[in-house]
């Protein structure tokens, strides 16, 4: 438990003390990244997207191109979060503190980070997907507050436990190390994983909080839900980060 509360706090600390660096290197890239998504927003399906997403009209039905939408935010979005997590884990690893607000990705091992963050995500989403099926079928059979409230916040848990378990292949690529998920999963175990995810979905939920307040404010709502959704990644880095570092050496 202890090694759990150390990794959650590190998160915070390394952002808290370093928030300078962070907004130098790491801000611009996501105000770009969410201001090319809200564009695309704009110009694609010709509605302004707020801080809860699409929406869909008085019958129901989704805007056109509203798929292909959803496809170039979600591109955006992974590139621009494989990005942040690449310079903060090289940061917080002390592997490279590089000059500027965009830093070159000359000479970066941003292409491995890549390939880490798209299979974690796959493998997490894969997970999502079988635990909305269960639900699907279940949550007939649960009582309202069970279904409505209990079930979602389990299931979030789940996937930011696994998330967890298998993300510290993330900055062992930004490092230039190849850790395959397996061996993630297998060194993330006994080391209080479990209570990082816990406080990490009550961390999340305050996060999300003043987004879903501000929903009907579309400018307020937006820049609040940019503002939270990067302190997610660059804290969640940093857990990723001391786990990484609690990894056992690799044996011959």
């Amino acid at each position: 438990m202890r090694q759990g509360a150390h990794i959650f706090f590190y998160g915070l600390t390394q952002l808290a003390t370093n928030f300078g660096a962070a907004l130098r290197l790491t801000a611009l890239v996501w105000l770009l990244a969410s201001v090319a998504i809200y564009g695309l927003g704009y110009v694609m399906v010709d509605q302004i997207v707020g801080a809860t997403g699409l929406r869909p009209d008085a019958e129901g039905r989704m805007p056109a191109l509203s798929a292909t939408f959803s496809m170039l935010a979600l591109t955006i979005n992974v590139l621009a979060g494989a990005y942040i997590s690449m310079v903060w884990a090289r940061y917080c690893l002390e592997a490279d503190t590089p000059a500027g607000v965009i830093p070159s990705l000359r000479g970066q091992p941003f292409g491995g980070v890549l390939i880490t963050l798209i299979l974690v995500v796959a493998c997490v989403g894969a997970l999502a997907f079988l635990l909305s099926y269960a639900g699907s079928k279940a949550l007939p059979l649960m009582p309202l507050l069970v279904g409505f409230f209990v079930f979602p916040l389990i299931t979030f848990y789940l996937l930011t436990w696994l998330f967890l378990r298998i993300g510290a292949a993330i900055p062992a690529s930004a490092a230039g190390e190849m850790l395959s998920l397996g061996q993630a999963w297998k060194g993330s175990g006994g080391i209080g994983v479990w209570l990082v995810a816990a406080l990490g979905v009550v961390l999340i939920a305050m996060l999300a909080f003043p987004t879903a307040l501000l929903s009907g404010l579309l400018v307020p709502g937006i820049i609040v839900s940019v503002l939270t959704s990067w302190l997610a990644i660059l804290i969640g880095t940093g857990w990723l980060v001391s786990i990484y570092r609690l990894q056992p050496e690799p044996t011959e």
